[in-house]
C-alpha cells in the first residue's frame, strides 16, 4: 500500500512537471521547425537535448521516447499512439496531435506550434493561480495550530496574568 501511495505520488509529480515544462518543449519544437526542420527531426533534435533535471528535463524525455521509436523505424503515428497512455496530460495530447497532423496532412507546424504554445502557457498559468488559492487554504492549518495559540500565550497570558495580578485580594 505505502509503495502504491509513493509511486501515485511520484506519477503525479512527474505529470506536473511534464505540464510546467511543455510550453518550453514545444517553444523548442517550433524553433526547430522554423529552422526546416520536418516533425519527425524536429522531436529527434528536442528529445536529443541535454537536459538532465527539471520541468523542461521531464517533456524532452517524452519526445527523446518518441524519437527513440522513430529511430527504429516506427512511423510517427504508431510512436505517439504508444505513449499517450503513459501521459495523460492534455496538453501533451494535443502537442502529440499537431505533430502527426503535420506529417500526414502537411498541416502548417510552426503556426499551430505558436497557437499551442499560448494555450500552454495560459493554461499554466491558470493553473499556477488555482494552485496558490489552494495555498492560501493549506496554511489555514498551521496558522490556527502553531501560530495563533503562540500569539495567546506569548501575548494575552500575560496580559491576564498581569491584570489578575492588580486584582485586590
Amino acid at each position: 500500500m505505502i509503495g502504491t501511495l509513493s509511486r501515485r505520488r511520484n506519477d503525479r509529480r512527474r505529470l506536473e512537471r511534464r505540464v510546467r515544462g511543455l510550453p518550453s518543449a514545444v517553444l523548442l519544437l517550433q524553433i526547430a521547425t522554423a529552422a526546416g526542420l520536418g516533425p519527425r527531426r524536429a522531436i529527434e533534435v528536442v528529445g536529443g537535448l541535454p537536459i538532465d533535471r527539471g520541468a523542461l528535463g521531464t517533456a524532452s524525455d517524452d519526445f527523446a521516447a518518441i524519437g527513440g521509436r522513430l529511430g527504429l523505424g516506427a512511423d510517427l503515428s504508431s510512436a505517439i499512439i504508444r505513449l499517450e497512455p503513459e501521459n495523460s496530460s492534455t496538453g501533451f495530447v494535443r502537442v502529440l496531435d499537431v505533430l502527426r497532423r503535420a506529417e500526414l496532412d502537411g498541416v502548417e507546424l510552426a503556426l499551430h506550434l505558436e497557437l499551442l504554445v499560448r494555450d500552454l502557457r495560459r493554461e499554466r498559468a491558470v493553473s499556477l493561480d488555482a494552485a496558490a488559492q489552494r495555498l492560501t487554504v493549506s496554511l489555514l492549518f498551521p496558522l490556527v495550530l502553531c501560530i495563533l495559540p503562540a500569539f495567546i500565550l506569548l501575548a494575552v497570558v500575560p496580559l491576564l496574568l498581569g491584570a489578575l495580578s492588580s486584582l485586590p485580594g
